[in-house]
């Protein structure tokens, strides 16, 4: 069948056209972010060093802060930006421009994480473009509509986009040593990082197989798009032998697994004792969390944590045919257990990390109802 003349040029057009939009959401979710939130993080004291536990031992970032609040260029370039009032009512600093042109990329890496593991994983590709628009509506209840807590952090979005980076390299079996060196340097970011050794171990242990000639007609008679790049067993049922937790055990997957264990730990003994002088707001916060939850003002923002999708995604969760997803919703009660521990669970961006996994398995789902209400 010929294409219409000029149906290539359009299609290109389009495309481009939906990708600006994107960038726009971007720019407006990352605005809101930096001028609706409150810094929690004193810039100056973080980038010399002298910031309150653990926020200072996050300290990726503290040299790009020391150098942007001492900038010449960059406090011109601040005070510039302050002088109108109408989008700066309560003025702008030199950190608040370099977050907001970090978090951007940062943001756009984490959405695009997203998409890639839909892409991979959909069977029927229905619902690209809603992917990256989810996550963002994701993000903004994760990080901006809170009625307690609503304070920003320098690390969060970068944070963010490091662990999407993560999951993108274990979800697709990339060379491990790609990943321990991203979780290498993403751990001087924030310790979250831990949680990747989870999901790396939790992968492992899905074991791969390629398509019959059976299965790839069957799909494509279904419309489906196997040669996507999927990774296999991909759309197995949920019954089916897919899961074997000895592959953990394998040297290629327990010794990586366990040199990121022992980094992260030496690190932390490090980078805590280093700073031991600072005061410390790292403390175990089971008794604020328990108060919360025993107060129901509070839930509406509880449960915002992943924009109130978790509850659907527990229980529909045999229709993400994915096996690598699937068996990732598992590193979610353990994520919740750390943070009812460590960190303050009303403080809903705790959870963003786990947004463009949450956003990919939502549109999976939707996409098995709507499939499901079409046949």
């Amino acid at each position: 069948m010929v294409s219409p003349p000029g149906a290539a040029w359009r299609k290109e057009l389009s495309r481009w056209a939906v990708l600006a939009l994107y960038l726009l959401m971007t720019v407006q979710f990352v605005g809101c972010y930096l001028f609706l939130g409150r810094s929690y993080i004193d810039l100056d004291r973080f980038g010399h060093g002298y910031e309150r536990l653990p926020f200072q031992t996050r300290l990726l970032l503290a040299p790009l802060f020391r150098w942007a609040q001492s900038s010449p260029h960059m406090i011109h370039y601040a005070s510039r930006l302050a002088m109108n009032g109408y989008f700066f009512p309560h003025g702008v600093g030199p950190g608040g421009v370099v977050q907001l042109y970090l978090d951007i990329p940062c943001v756009l890496i984490a959405g695009w994480v997203a998409v890639r593991l839909y892409q991979a994983s959909s069977r029927q590709h229905l619902l690209t473009w809603l992917v990256y628009p989810l996550f963002l509506v994701l993000c903004t209840v994760s990080y901006i509509l809170h009625a307690v807590q609503n304070y920003r952090f320098i690390y969060d979005m970068p944070s963010m986009a490091f662990f999407a980076l993560g999951l993108y390299l274990i979800y697709f079996r990339k060379s491990v040593i790609w990943l321990v060196a991203l979780f290498a340097v993403a751990t001087w970011n924030r310790e979250t990082t831990l949680f990747l050794i989870p999901f790396f171990l939790l992968s492992a242990c899905v074991r791969e197989r390629h398509p019959t000639l059976a299965e790839l007609s069957a799909e494509k008679a279904q419309g489906g798009h196997s040669g996507q790049g999927s990774l296999l067993p991909m759309h197995v049922s949920p019954g089916s032998e897919w899961f074997e937790w000895r592959r953990a055990l394998r040297p290629e997957v327990a010794v990586p697994a366990l040199l990121m264990l022992v980094y992260w730990t030496a690190w932390h003994v490090f980078i805590f004792h280093l700073f031991r002088h600072n005061s410390s707001e790292y403390f175990p916060r089971i008794g604020f969390n328990w108060q919360c939850i025993r107060r129901l003002r509070y839930y509406p923002q509880l449960l915002s944590a992943f924009g109130y999708l978790l509850p659907f995604l527990v229980i529909y969760r045999k229709q993400v045919h994915d096996a690598q997803l699937r068996i990732w919703m598992f590193a979610i009660p353990a994520w919740y257990a750390v943070m009812a521990v460590w960190g303050i669970l009303v403080e809903t961006r705790v959870f963003g990390e786990l947004l463009p996994f949450v956003a990919c398995a939502a549109m999976l789902v939707a996409e098995e109802a709507v499939v499901a209400a079409i046949q």
